[in-house]
């Protein structure tokens, strides 16, 4: 849901009053804050699409591959001599 130009302001100028504690006539300086930082926002990159850089593409290292005609290793087991009674 897109929000107006002058919902958008109303709403931060609203922010603003509350955050100064509710003072009272300045309701002006209130919105011309908010209107000056709605038009920051309209014209800043922060508030355009995003564009995605290509990844460039990645170099195939050589691995080593283990030979299907290999066989594993078998774990090594170690042994305890049987203790003496």
């Amino acid at each position: 849901m897109q929000v107006s130009e002058n919902e958008w302001i109303s709403k931060r100028a609203y922010t603003l009053w509350e955050k100064e504690g509710h003072p009272h006539g300045r309701d002006a300086q209130h919105w011309e804050q908010a209107k000056h930082e709605f038009s920051l926002l309209k014209t800043s990159e922060a508030t355009k699409p995003a564009t995605r850089k290509k990844a460039a593409p990645k170099a195939v290292a050589d691995v080593a591959t283990p030979d299907a005609e290999t066989p594993a290793k078998p774990k090594s087991r170690s042994r305890k001599a049987p203790a003496e009674k």
